[in-house]
């Protein structure tokens, strides 16, 4: 039952979590906007989350034996959570400038957009909760 939540929520869980970041890197670099040779920063976001996707459908490189039905087995999606450094190593784009009005509306378009995923995952279960009230 539990893998088959994380197996649904997955896909929200990435997009939450490069937002949240994402959001990091565009504060910093409004905040960092007067610094000099300040190189803002931000993600590729579908390539990251592509490749998050990608390697969630991957099978665990190390199995346990389980020796008992109270054993809890391994699910295959948590090899791939570790999601800064699939975005820290390929997709961090490296700007040469500051542009304060993109970097707003950026900032803005990508905080509208995780509002959006918040209120979908919140809708997603409270159907999940009137199906199993009945």
């Amino acid at each position: 039952m539990l893998n088959k939540l994380d197996k649904e929520f997955y896909f929200n869980k990435c997009v939450l979590n490069l937002r949240s970041y994402r959001q990091e890197l565009l504060a910093s670099n409004i905040a960092n906007s007067d610094t000099p040779n300040y190189q803002p920063l931000d993600i590729d976001f579908s390539k990251a989350l592509n490749e998050l996707l990608k390697k969630n459908n991957k099978k665990p490189q190390c199995q346990l034996t389980l020796t008992s039905k109270k054993h809890i087995p391994i699910a295959q999606h948590k090899k791939s959570e570790n999601y800064e450094n699939i975005v820290a190593k390929k997709y961090i784009i490296k700007k040469n400038k500051i542009n304060m009005d993109v970097e707003k509306v950026n900032f803005i378009n990508n905080s509208l957009l995780y509002q959006m995923d918040i209120i979908f995952i919140n809708n997603k279960f409270k159907s999940l909760m009137n199906v199993l009230k009945g």
